[in-house]
């Protein structure tokens, strides 16, 4: 909830959830991010981009794919070493464009700066 308050209206929050599943509370975790994934939808009028990271060996896929479910835009990602870790997490930023996002606020920002 204050996720979405939070974020600018013009930006859409995206979540990235890391977790080996091993807790067994996907049922209540799945409640928070479809909380989170109605109040993001009523303000930005889109599901929320929801990431949840399986990572190690043995992780519970079928709990944290639960958990994905929450958002129609949930995707489950599945990592047994930093090294998956680091190709999910630059396919994350990718798929949310953030480099044009951060590009973009940033030529906005120097050219407010220039015109006062």
């Amino acid at each position: 909830d204050k996720l979405v308050r939070q974020t600018n209206s013009s930006h859409l929050p995206v979540v990235v959830f890391m977790s080996d599943g091993g807790t067994n509370d996907a049922v209540r975790a799945a409640e928070v991010f479809l909380a989170l994934n109605q109040d993001t939808k009523k303000k930005h009028g889109q599901d929320l981009e929801l990431h949840v990271i399986a990572f190690g060996r043995g992780a519970n896929t079928q709990q944290l794919q639960q958990i994905a479910h929450s958002s129609p835009k949930g995707r489950l990602h599945c990592t047994v070493d930093t090294a998956d870790l680091n190709k999910v997490f630059v396919s994350i930023a990718d798929g949310s464009k953030v480099g044009s996002i951060v590009e973009r606020e940033f030529v906005s920002r120097i050219s407010d700066a220039l015109s006062d």
